[in-house]
């Protein structure tokens, strides 16, 4: 009898699995990466099952792939972070319009350029 969890490629509603790495440097491409995050994070696969999509590639390998690269970083805002975003908006707001005014050209303000593009949207 197998032990551990069951092999699950060619499962109803499981994508297929990744094609075999060539060449010595076995680099993750990005259709790896988007199968790897799919298996962990949709189907939640344990590693090994995970390894099963990855022919050429350890469960281990994988796991730091996804632990390294991968996952979602989960940040923290504080509010000084939350104050800097507030302010870069407003600095990218002003930058934009005034970019927007000087590709118009003849003379149109940055806030004239502003109320006539919320005029028209």
């Amino acid at each position: 009898p197998s032990h551990g969890p069951p092999n699950l490629v060619g499962h109803e509603g499981m994508p297929p699995p990744a094609p075999r790495p060539r060449g010595p440097k076995l680099k993750f491409t990005p259709e790896d990466d988007q199968l790897l995050v799919d298996l962990k994070e949709k189907k939640n696969l344990a590693w090994k099952q995970i390894a099963d999509f990855f022919p050429g590639r350890s469960s281990g390998t994988l796991q730091v792939r996804y632990c390294t690269k991968l996952k979602a970083k989960t940040t923290v805002w504080t509010d000084e972070m939350v104050q800097k975003l507030r302010s870069s908006m407003e600095e990218y707001e002003n930058d934009r319009w005034r970019i927007i005014a000087s590709k118009v050209g003849s003379g149109f303000s940055p806030a004239a350029c502003r109320e006539k593009a919320e005029e028209i949207a």
